[in-house]
């Protein structure tokens, strides 16, 4: 009923005219009802569908699919790509991210860092479906395994301790900027040198906690943790293919240990920075577009193509560098200081 619309102008005619009020009391109990509950029915579908919408959103902490949801599924693309190729994931995470910010007004930024996360998780099971059955013959190769377990060493230790420093680095490109070049130089000399037919059953327990030095040093957002195992191990006489099989093999503690700990920690978060929905959404993507990416990997490195691999991150280093710097350099110096008139000429009214 749509009387209270009318209760105001109804309830003064009361006080004037008791007849009048009556009379027209009577006639709104008998006007139609079709029209109101239509109207109504409207109103009411409307809202039980945006309050639907809202509670979906608040249990599952989700922004519109065209918004977060989507910008994880861009960054699982960018994440697949180049988790394999040596160019750095996480350096083309935080570029790609802010030119997403600057573009839609959206980004992850330093809360990123768990998205970055469920990423890896994605191409973690793109490595174990690509390494099936090198990872079961393992069971038949405890020094293989010991082999990764102490390079996987470094990475953890440095991971833990620098968390916060790093979760800082995900919110500036610059940084990886600079970083994109140590990895093409790593590339460039690792090819360069490359002269070494050992295979990974051979090699040394100290080359091995050599290379996962290399690993460590890629958790720098820039630097390629694929394309800097491959290179150490390169330089450290191994046979092409062993190094990029190893690096590979390794990178599996870290990501798992990583996602297993930001898991945790995400069950006990209250309110997650980044949704499930959109972690879920990147990660999966991850995993499909790492798949293809990483056999297309495995048959470049047989020809010899690293030294593209370094030639792209120099480009783009310096793309970042022209676009970021002055961005950042700007923001040092801080807003100008206006200064009044007023406030500097002495007063002479008196």
């Amino acid at each position: 009923m749509s009387w209270k619309v009318n209760s105001a102008p109804i309830f003064r005619t009361s006080l004037i005219k008791p007849v009048a009020f009556l009379c027209q009391l009577a006639q709104s109990k008998r006007q139609p009802e079709s029209l109101g509950r239509k109207r109504c029915g409207v109103v009411h579908r409307r809202e039980c569908f945006s309050l639907k919408s809202e509670h979906q959103a608040r249990l599952f902490n989700m922004q519109p699919p065209d918004s977060e949801v989507i910008r994880a599924v861009i960054l699982g693309v960018v994440q697949g790509v180049a988790e394999f190729l040596p160019i750095s994931s996480s350096g083309h995470l935080v570029i790609v991210d802010k030119l997403m910010e600057e573009t839609t007004g959206h980004g992850f930024g330093a809360s990123g860092l768990a998205l970055n996360v469920a990423l890896h998780v994605g191409s973690l099971f793109s490595i174990l479906l690509v390494f099936w059955r090198e990872i079961l013959a393992l069971r038949h190769q405890p020094r293989t395994c010991g082999l990764i377990v102490l390079a996987s060493v470094p990475v953890a230790v440095a991971g833990l301790a620098l968390e916060d420093t790093i979760a800082s680095a995900f919110s500036e490109p610059l940084l990886p900027a600079f970083a994109l070049f140590f990895t093409a130089a790593l590339l460039l000399i690792g090819q360069r040198l490359e002269d070494g037919s050992e295979q990974v059953e051979r090699m040394s327990w100290l080359k091995a906690c050599v290379i996962g030095l290399f690993q460590a040093v890629a958790i720098i957002p820039g630097v390629s943790r694929s394309g800097s195992t491959i290179a150490g191990g390169m330089l450290l006489g191994l046979d092409r293919t062993a190094a990029a099989r190893f690096s590979f093999l390794l990178a599996i503690p870290p990501i798992a240990g990583a996602g297993l700990l930001k898991f945790i920690e995400l069950r006990h978060n209250v309110e997650p920075t980044i949704s499930f929905g959109a972690m879920l959404a990147g990660s999966f993507t991850s995993f499909v577009v790492g798949y293809l990416a990483l056999n297309w990997l495995l048959k470049l490195i047989s020809q010899r193509q690293l030294h593209r691999f370094a030639a792209y991150c120099i480009v783009v280093g310096i793309a970042t560098i022209i676009w970021r710097l002055p961005v950042v350099m700007s923001d040092q110096k801080g807003p100008a200081t206006v200064v009044e008139l007023d406030d500097v000429l002495p007063d002479h009214s008196h």
